[in-house]
């Protein structure tokens, strides 16, 4: 299994109208720089809760935005 999620970061970001800084805001960290850090993957041990309010503000599956599967609408059933 890859880890797509910086892929899959960079898809989400070009794809969308949120700004940089309004995601900085969301996520509640404190530069770009870490976004780009996200994106290009230097930063590889993204939190699960990090990763869960990505997925959600940008209306995706936390496990498609890692890479588990195809299925950006993905729902764990219980």
């Amino acid at each position: 299994m890859n880890y797509l999620f910086p892929e899959r970061f960079q898809e989400l970001l070009a794809n969308s109208s949120i700004t940089y800084d309004e995601l900085i805001k969301k996520l509640g960290i404190k530069s770009r720089g870490t976004i780009t850090k996200y994106a290009n993957g230097t930063i590889r041990n993204v939190s699960i809760t990090t990763i869960c309010k990505i997925a959600e503000i940008f209306e995706v599956s936390p496990v498609w935005l890692v890479g588990w599967t195809n299925d950006k609408n993905f729902k764990i059933e219980n």
